[in-house]
């Protein structure tokens, strides 16, 4: 006798889009890479902002603004700022609204393949994949990137080695005139 499994269930690590609205497609390379370009820009400008103008000039570097502000990663309070941006910017936006600033801005969202583990556990995953190899490995962690990203390009369903690991997908919402 055939066991059956509830709509959305997966076995294993085996993807099942039943789950998915049906107007959701899995997202297209480009659309995935633009997500990611346009959160970079955003998120380099966020850590320049905050370690410029209210790491130096508020938290006691330069209050009254005498010297040029610059952009300095030489102590502890400066690395503990930008992962409490990451949680931010990552984190928190992927949990509650299920994508980053800029897979929102695209119409992109991170749903879950797999009920292998929660919202919270992949968003950490994905936020710990993408940032601290470049945090803490500096250029030499551009080859994670570059690794990840390859990842995406030979996968037939467009799922990359975090995608795989961390029972995500990255979707595409359905746009307007697709509506009609």
């Amino acid at each position: 006798m055939k066991q059956t499994q509830p709509p959305g269930q997966t076995t294993g690590n085996t993807l099942s889009l039943a789950h998915l609205r049906t107007s959701e497609q899995p997202a297209g390379l480009v659309w995935r890479l633009s997500a990611r370009i346009v959160d970079s820009v955003i998120f380099t400008w966020v850590v320049f902002f905050v370690m410029v103008e209210i790491d130096q000039r508020l938290l006691g570097g330069d209050p009254l603004a005498q010297r040029q502000a610059r952009l300095v990663f030489d102590s502890t309070r400066s690395i503990v700022l930008v992962l409490v941006l990451v949680a931010l910017y990552e984190i928190v936006p992927a949990v509650l609204y299920g994508a980053t600033p800029g897979k929102a801005l695209l119409g992109l969202r991170v749903r879950m393949a797999t009920r292998s583990m929660s919202a919270l556990a992949a968003a950490f995953g994905r936020a710990v994949v993408v940032y601290l190899p470049i945090l803490f490995l500096g250029a030499f962690g551009l080859v994670v990137a570059v690794v990840l990203l390859l990842s995406v390009v030979l996968a037939g369903d467009g799922r990359g080695l975090h995608d795989r690991l961390l029972g995500t997908l990255v979707v595409s919402l359905p746009h307007a005139a697709d509506t009609d």
